[in-house]
């Protein structure tokens, strides 16, 4: 996907889409909501959890990422008022549910902090901070082909030719020179031939 954005002139460094960032921090704001607040220690612990968990969306959404795990850390030290806490008879302990979303936000930046943007700047600067239009075209385009009714599966490469094509198709750009790609380097029948 980068060679193909790269060969149509798209050179900027992607972004991580603030969508999926986002979900992971509401994930983590519904958990920490549903704590336990039935002792005065616990009470508190939950509002720390709670307030620290908006300083983290806070904190990703105007860049600044390092300062990330100060909010982590701080969830972290107050964690153990909730140990023991009992699971429900159909539910597992919000705490545990909590330690698990947790993780993962951390794991999620982690492997994801080198394309964390400072995300109000470039709203205020009416620039995207997401990539779901590009994603939603994308699985517009495969789901399309990989569709059931369709009874057909592609290569890799095949897919990503018939992405290609699909894309140029969609963007306008298939009469202007794009097939010229598709032409193999070994062609025993070039252009020219075909054309006569």
């Amino acid at each position: 996907l980068r060679r193909i954005l790269l060969d149509a002139g798209i050179g900027s460094l992607p972004i991580l889409d603030w969508f999926h960032l986002a979900m992971r921090l509401q994930h983590l704001t519904q958990v920490a909501g549903t704590l336990s607040s039935d002792t005065p220690e616990r009470a508190t612990a939950k509002v720390v959890i709670v307030e620290d968990v908006e300083r983290l969306r806070w904190r990703l959404w105007n860049g600044k990422a390092r300062d990330a795990g100060i909010s982590l850390d701080r969830i972290r030290v107050v964690m153990h008022h909730f140990r023991g806490e009992a699971d429900g008879r159909r539910s597992v302990a919000s705490s545990r549910k909590l330690w698990t979303a947790l993780r993962a936000v951390n794991d999620y930046l982690l492997g994801q902090s080198d394309w964390l943007v400072n995300y109000a700047e470039r709203h205020r600067a009416g620039q995207r901070v997401g990539t779901a239009l590009t994603e939603g075209t994308a699985n517009f385009l495969v789901n399309r082909r990989m569709a059931k009714s369709q009874q057909i599966r592609w290569t890799r490469r095949g897919a990503d030719r018939v992405l290609q094509v699909r894309c140029a198709v969609y963007n306008g750009t298939l009469g202007t020179g794009f097939g010229q790609r598709f032409h193999a380097a070994n062609d025993q029948h070039p252009a020219v031939a075909i054309a006569a």
